[in-house]
């Protein structure tokens, strides 16, 4: 969540520059300099440049700059402008861009949510536009003007620490309240395979040795013509019951998880499901491991694929494990079937089935992204992304 909500503010502050772009546009259309105009256009068309490289940057969601440049840039290519142009040195006193596109500074830094930078970002700009004005109108002063916009600016700039500030604390209480969230599912998670962990053992030291005795009996038994028949039967059926138990006890506690790795442990949850789903399964792989995320992984496909089996009636199923830019990895499993409705989950959830939502929010957690959508040629798709650590 702190990583969506910053990447949120960093589009917003690239979309906040359109408007300092609109700004000095319409100003250079309505007060066009009387000198310099070639410059002053290359110095807009630099300012639009750098606009546009942000707002790039900020869909593609890649800050390629220190968080401190953008705000010096911004007041650098700004305070450029205004000189060259002759808005610091405007006799008339007309254009109201010299004085309020400075009040732009402090609140595109405020963006940044933190308040050191804004400050500072803030100090610089009325330090800029007092001693621009003061330097061009140095024949003609006007001090009280000058001091009560640069007072102005410097307002402007406590709010906007105030704000930094604010939202600084919001995103780290975000943050900690999403790690102790995370530590509560860990702490959940653990005991829950501490149990079946010890249900595993109940039914390999028990029921499946009884099993296995009975079919000793069995086969020391089958000597007898008379009961070969029935005999057989219940070897049959006592065959099929010693594959069942294997199968939960190997489902209950992934031993092929820890010794053989995530890949393997997908593998096997196909094959599984396909079995008791009768549909086809395929494993894509291009990482062999998801790092600290195979556990949660390995659960998230064991509780999809379960309901793929009791609820889609697909005929394929596709489970992928991919890396993806920046840094994360990318479980997604896909089948045929007739889709989910958009309240299925939350029917679910208020039923007390709380499989999907407990994977969800322990995927979100840690810093993943959980998506559940249908296909357009029918059945569904879930993907988690997840940093790889």
């Amino acid at each position: 969540m702190p990583v969506l909500h910053l990447r949120r503010a960093f589009r917003w502050q690239a979309v906040l520059r359109v408007a300092i772009v609109i700004a000095f546009t319409a100003d250079l259309a309505v007060f066009p300099p009387s000198e310099r105009l070639q410059l002053s256009v290359a110095l807009a068309a630099a300012y639009t440049l750098w606009t546009l490289g942000t707002l790039w940057a900020a869909w593609r969601s890649h800050r390629s700059f220190p968080s401190w440049v953008y705000p010096l840039v911004d007041l650098a290519l700004l305070t450029a402008l205004m000189a060259v142009s002759g808005n610091f040195s405007d006799p008339n006193w007309s254009s109201p861009i010299s004085a309020d596109i400075f009040l732009f500074i402090p609140v595109l830094a405020s963006f940044q949510m933190r308040p050191v930078l804004t400050a500072a970002s803030g100090v610089l700009a009325a330090a800029s536009y007092a001693i621009g004005t003061g330097i061009g109108h140095r024949q003609q002063p006007y001090w009280h003007f000058v001091s009560l916009h640069t007072l102005f600016i410097l307002v402007v700039c406590a709010g906007c620490v105030l704000l930094s500030d604010v939202q600084q604390h919001r995103v780290r209480s975000i943050r900690e309240l999403a790690e102790h969230r995370l530590w509560l599912l860990d702490r959940i998670m653990a005991a829950e395979e501490r149990e079946q962990r010890k249900i595993a053992e109940v039914l390999h030291d028990g029921a499946l040795q009884n099993v296995l005795a009975a079919r000793n009996f069995i086969d020391e038994a089958v000597c007898s013509p008379e009961l070969t028949d029935s005999l057989y039967r219940a070897d049959e059926a006592l065959t099929a019951a010693s594959r069942q138990l294997r199968s939960s006890v190997r489902t209950l506690h992934p031993e092929v998880l820890v010794s053989g790795g995530l890949v393997p442990a997908l593998e096997h949850l196909a094959q599984q499901a396909s079995e008791r789903g009768k549909f086809h399964a395929e494993v894509h792989s291009g990482i062999a491991s998801a790092g600290s995320a195979d556990r949660p992984l390995y659960w998230l496909a064991r509780e999809i694929l379960e309901n793929v089996v009791k609820h889609a009636q697909a005929k394929n199923v596709t489970v992928s494990l991919q890396e993806c830019d920046p840094g994360g990895v990318r479980l997604s499993i896909s089948d045929d079937g007739i889709g989910i409705s958009g309240d299925a989950m939350a029917r679910s959830l208020s039923s007390g089935h709380i499989g999907i939502a407990s994977h969800r929010a322990r995927i979100e957690g840690m810093g993943g992204v959980f998506t559940v959508r249908n296909n357009a040629s029918g059945g569904t798709t879930v993907d988690a992304v997840v940093p790889l650590r």
